[in-house]
């Protein structure tokens, strides 16, 4: 696992210089449906062409790696083994490529994410997309303005700390100052720790109790300490209490100081999966596959799978499998033989954290509602049923206005629930959104909303941590098998490609490839 605070201060400037170059600066499907108020058009998923089943003789030859699941993770696995001139074949259950990054766009010249909403400063995956030219933009900044006890405290200024300075009065931002500060050196001993393989016994205790208790304990401002669980909660998708202080003290590097920013690609995330999809080639990837047992020999791995288009069963075979997919995904499979109890240990004691997303369509005249001094204060973090609303990208066709809501924690668990309708849910957004935004309901057009499962992020409760044992035995190769996916590294995209670099780094080194 490569920690991402130094990283992400050591490459800032390189990407930010790249990114400017290109011209810009969360698999787990969901259930979408489209529960409209108003009679309107259907809106229409942006297609995925970059890869079809393969359907040909030498779909099922013998390659070095097989990778299960053909999301961010394992399509950065595909990408980092080409570049070691080691053959791969990607399994991936659903007919499209991308896992859990996916874009919706509407008629109405609009889209906006569906799953992963930004690819903050630091994150590996920066590194292909400049290599591959995508194009990115920045549209939003570090930390977003929020809704505390009723009242909106917009975005102000240019930096983060420009903004907290702006919330906070002087006495209490020097207490924020101070924390921060100590948040930093915090962070620098984390990663040194783990780099080293050594982590101080003093910061291993810190997974012993929850962020939220060990927040308590810090001489924060009221204010500050609610920023704080408005700002992160929706980035680990579940309350703070939940999770444990040291990984909840990792998780914040992406806030510690001037702060990360999030970067978007230009015309919507999916098209960074698909351009790598391009890149790995088309031909190596088998849509509609669901890998049902995996079996480990003396001489490498054969896995076993369905067609899901006409149920046939297959057959393949590799030297080594990397196993990229949600954590729940990995209790549908079968290995022979059985995994080690240490290895499902860890498994059955992470815990994670929920998301819903809700796309909503209203009239343009809708944007009175958000615009406070002149300007727009999207993205929101409204700490409830609304989640964080995020605005729609696109060039609009000058009549409507599209927003994303990104509902996390409780909420998103109750919603994603099979026990009610989306009409319940529908009704239950409504409320809120007349709630905040007195008089919006009239302007509201019409609702899409996509549904994941209950455990589609990865976060480690009170007693657990991303550093300690049970992790890093998850990072080891088991046999033939390695783990990937972001659950092995983090709650953020990073982590999927932060994986997808272990893995291929260490199937290169038995295979004596650079």
């Amino acid at each position: 696992m490569k920690f991402t605070f130094a990283r992400r201060k050591a490459i800032n400037s390189a990407l930010l210089t790249a990114v400017l170059v290109l011209g810009l600066l969360p698999a787990c499907q969901p259930q979408a449906t489209e529960p409209e108020k108003k009679p309107a058009e259907q809106s229409h998923a942006t297609p995925n062409h970059t890869a079809q089943s393969a359907n040909d003789p030498t779909e099922q030859k013998e390659v070095d790696v097989l990778i299960v699941g053909g999301g961010l993770s394992g399509l950065s696995t595909a990408y980092q083994l080409k570049k070691s001139g080691i053959s791969y074949r990607v399994l991936e259950l659903a007919p499209r490529v991308g896992g859990r990054v996916r874009t919706g766009s509407y008629p109405e010249k609009l889209h906006a994410e569906v799953g992963l909403a930004e690819f903050w400063d630091g994150n590996p995956a920066l590194e292909i997309v400049k290599e591959l030219k995508v194009p990115m933009e920045r549209v939003d900044t570090g930390l977003s303005s929020f809704i505390v006890d009723g009242k909106v405290y917009p975005f102000k200024g240019k930096t983060n700390q420009e903004f907290i300075a702006s919330v906070l009065n002087p006495d209490e931002y020097k207490l924020w100052q101070a924390w921060d500060a100590k948040m930093e050196k915090l962070l620098h001993e984390v990663e040194a720790g783990h780099a080293s393989g050594q982590m101080p016994k003093e910061l291993l205790a810190l997974k012993a109790l929850s962020f939220a208790d060990w927040l308590k304990k810090e001489n924060l401002p009221p204010l500050g300490l609610k920023l704080i669980h408005a700002v992160l909660a929706p980035e680990v998708g579940t309350p703070l209490e939940r999770i444990s202080a040291l990984d909840g003290i990792a998780e914040w590097h992406l806030f510690v100081g001037q702060g990360a920013m999030p970067n978007h690609v230009v015309g919507g995330n999916q098209n960074l999966t698909e351009a790598i999809a391009e890149h790995i080639g088309k031909e190596h990837i088998s849509l509609n596959t669901q890998v049902t047992n995996v079996v480990d020999g003396p001489e490498g791995v054969e896995i076993r799978a369905v067609d899901t288009s006409n149920f046939k069963n297959k057959t393949f075979k590799a030297k080594h499998a990397v196993l990229a997919i949600p954590l729940y995904r990995l209790f549908e499979l079968q290995f022979r033989p059985r995994l080690s109890e240490t290895i499902y240990q860890a498994i059955h004691s992470q815990s994670w954290g929920a998301y819903f997303t809700a796309h909503v369509m209203l009239d343009k005249s809708a944007e009175k509602y958000w615009t406070i001094d002149g300007a727009n204060a999207l993205p929101l973090l409204t700490g409830g049923p609304l989640g964080v609303i995020y605005p729609g990208q696109g060039s609009g066709d000058g009549k409507h206005v599209l927003i994303n809501l990104l509902i996390t924690g409780d909420f998103a668990e109750g919603y994603n629930a099979r026990t009610g309708s989306f009409d319940d849910v529908q009704k239950q957004i409504e409320a809120e959104f007349e709630k905040t935004f007195p008089g919006i309901g009239s302007q509201i057009r019409k609702f899409t909303f996509f549904r994941y499962h209950p455990r589609a992020i990865a976060s480690w409760p009170v007693g657990r941590s991303r550093f300690d044992e049970l992790s890093n035995g998850l990072r080891k190769a088991h046999g033939h098998l390695y783990f990937g996916g972001d659950f092995t590294e983090s709650s953020h995209s990073d982590g999927a490609v932060i994986a997808a670099q272990r893995v291929s780094k260490q199937i290169a080194e038995v295979l004596g490839k650079k």
